[in-house]
């Protein structure tokens, strides 16, 4: 026992300082921010050192000879560069005939499985470029609106100048028999031939009394013309002339009628002016075979129709498919080939408030 308490009180224990303790962290964390000031001062250093060197006079690295030799490297570089590309546009320009494209028919990107090329139509008037809706209205203010957009395209497309290089085209005459550069005589008022006319701009193109003229064109296609073939069935049922027979110089044909059965319903009646029916056809417009192949001729105005829907109904939107009719018109639903939508909404507003609206 005596050893044993001997033993135990032999054994002491030395308190630790915990205010030295604190004081070696403090030493540590101030050495480590000692090191980063200096690296962060070193680094700082470097990079001024490297943007210029005042004992080696280099700027980034380089001294001014350096410099000089890397700038006349480069300049005559992409000289060189800018020759070459300038060289290669001129040859390009050389060789690319600027009226006739190097490729087109069934050589064209443009050309399908089934035909040549594809025939679209367009229509006017298009107050919004990108809708397809023309409104038709009692109101003078809208009236005069929609009928400015008809007269602007045919004021800029669908007149010909006094010094037009033209000809008169014919079927002993046709377009492809013109000389380079020359298009055939046709404008505006071949179909619309005085002011009296339904479609006239005196009577705003039909809008005025509310049964509107709509233009559907067909667009510009290079080299594109009628191929010989059996003349389209719908068509020759609406000539009541039927034959098997395939015909080298067909005309185009153009008709329209309703999208959907109930828009069929609703459009009773509806007269086609054009070049071979100028006093109108309740069964289809015509385009003579004649103005075709379109070759790029600076005067030349694409053939038209003129649809004069005349009894439209009220608050009602009726939808309208027009579509082109002749061997090798492909028509696609999808893709738009070959005919044209739009919509056409017939409605009457308060004129009395309108004009104080005006006021």
């Amino acid at each position: 026992m005596i050893n044993r308490e001997i033993q135990s009180s032999d054994i002491t224990i030395e308190p630790t300082n915990v205010n030295i303790e604190l004081q070696k962290n403090d030493t540590n964390v101030n050495n480590l921010l000692d090191k980063n000031i200096k690296k962060t001062k070193n680094s700082r250093k470097s990079f001024a050192k490297f943007l210029y060197n005042s004992k080696r006079k280099t700027v980034l690295g380089r001294d001014a000879l350096n410099w000089a030799k890397l700038s006349i490297f480069y300049t005559i570089l992409y000289c060189f560069l800018g020759c070459f590309f300038v060289a290669l546009t001129y040859v390009f320009a050389r060789i690319l005939d600027r009226t006739q494209p190097r490729y087109y028919n069934t050589e064209s990107t443009m050309a399908v499985r089934s035909t040549a090329a594809v025939v679209g139509l367009g229509f006017r008037p298009q107050p919004v470029i990108d809708e397809s809706l023309i409104q038709i209205t009692n109101d003078p203010i809208q009236q005069k609106r929609i009928a400015s957009s008809l007269r602007l395209f045919r004021n800029v497309f669908l007149l010909q100048n006094s010094d037009a290089k033209v000809e008169q085209c014919s079927s002993q005459e046709p377009a492809s028999k013109l000389p380079p550069g020359t298009a055939c005589l046709f404008n505006w008022y071949h179909i619309v031939k005085n002011e009296n006319h339904p479609c006239s701009d005196n009577k705003m193109y039909g809008f005025s009394y509310e049964q509107p003229c709509i233009l559907i064109k067909l667009n510009k296609v290079y080299g594109w013309k009628p191929v010989k073939g059996i003349l389209p069935f719908e068509i020759q049922k609406l000539r009541h002339v039927y034959s098997n027979k395939s015909i080298s110089n067909s005309d185009v044909y153009i008709t329209c009628a309703g999208t959907h059965a109930a828009d069929t319903d609703v459009l009773l009646n509806a007269t086609y002016y054009s070049l071979s029916y100028p006093f109108g056809s309740s069964k289809f417009g015509v385009i003579p075979n004649y103005f075709f192949p379109y070759r790029n001729a600076k005067d030349h105005v694409q053939p038209f129709v003129l649809v004069q829907f005349n009894m439209l109904p009220l608050n009602r939107l009726v939808s309208v498919t027009c579509l082109a009719w002749a061997p090798g018109i492909e028509h696609n639903t999808r893709r738009m080939r070959g005919m044209v939508n739009f919509q056409l909404y017939r409605t009457h507003t308060d004129i009395k408030y309108n004009e104080n609206n005006g006021r």
